[in-house]
């Protein structure tokens, strides 16, 4: 009977161990910064989200993009500049597009944070809490007059609103992979693959980068493919600008 006594407390013991167990694991995967949404499908819906148009406007970049994504199912919607605004960013996952271009500006010198510029004319006096959080800064655009909002690492991690559908996401300004802190945001916020330049890169080489990226990568290539194959043939640029994507392990992701 003592014995029994003994098998019967350490099974209620076992038993004890195991929920504590299980609660403590809940609790770990509810507070990480990341989304489960391996389960969630990419949305047949794009966006080109166009700032530098405010420059540099060209519509032989918007029209092939269009032309390669819808021939493959995608409905493509466009934002000018004027629309590109800190609030615009902020509601971004919740719109469920599966295909992000964002054809921006963006500022990564040596050492310096990521960020991506909006439409938005810096005020001090506007998003201050986000300003003193670090959140948004004030960058400037070569030829433009005046300052503008430029979003960072912190802000897609704090303020951006909801989790995108596995989306593919194309950053078109300069180092926007510089280094990984914003691309490792946005995959935290459900991004798939994040693909952006590793160096300064002029419009001209930008624009066909991205047209031969998206061309190849909705004629069956996988995202390796079709990086090198964009890289390569892009309109030359005297700044070694290389297209990469991360993370490495979505090299073989199929768009189409």
């Amino acid at each position: 009977m003592v014995e029994g006594h003994e098998v019967s407390q350490n099974l209620a013991s076992i038993v004890i161990l195991i929920i504590v167990l299980t609660g403590s694991s809940l609790f770990l995967l509810r507070s990480q910064p990341w989304y489960p949404l391996a389960e969630r499908a990419r949305p047949s819906r794009a966006v080109i989200i166009d700032e530098v148009a405010g420059t540099s406007p060209d519509p032989y970049f918007v029209g092939n993009v269009t032309t390669a994504l819808a021939r493959v199912g995608y409905a493509v919607d466009y934002y000018a500049p004027r629309d590109i605004t800190i609030d615009l960013f902020k509601i971004l996952p919740s719109k469920g597009y599966g295909v992000i271009i964002l054809r921006d500006h963006s500022t990564a010198l040596t050492g310096d944070v990521v960020a991506l510029v909006t439409s938005e004319p810096f005020d001090a006096g506007k998003y201050v809490n986000e300003q003193m959080t670090g959140q948004v800064i004030h960058v400037s655009v070569a030829g433009a007059d005046t300052g503008y909002f430029g979003i960072t690492p912190t802000f897609v991690r704090e303020s951006m609103q909801g989790t995108f559908p596995n989306t593919v996401l194309v950053v078109m300004g300069c180092a926007g992979l510089a280094n990984s802190e914003m691309a490792q945001a946005f995959v935290a916020r459900g991004i798939q693959v994040y693909i952006s330049w590793n160096q300064i890169v002029l419009t001209n080489r930008s624009d066909g980068g991205a047209i031969l990226l998206l061309q190849s990568m909705t004629t069956g290539h996988r995202v390796d493919e079709a990086v090198t194959w964009a890289t390569e043939n892009a309109p030359p640029s005297p700044y070694l600008s290389q297209l990469e994507y991360y993370p490495l392990n979505q090299g073989g992701l199929v768009l189409s």
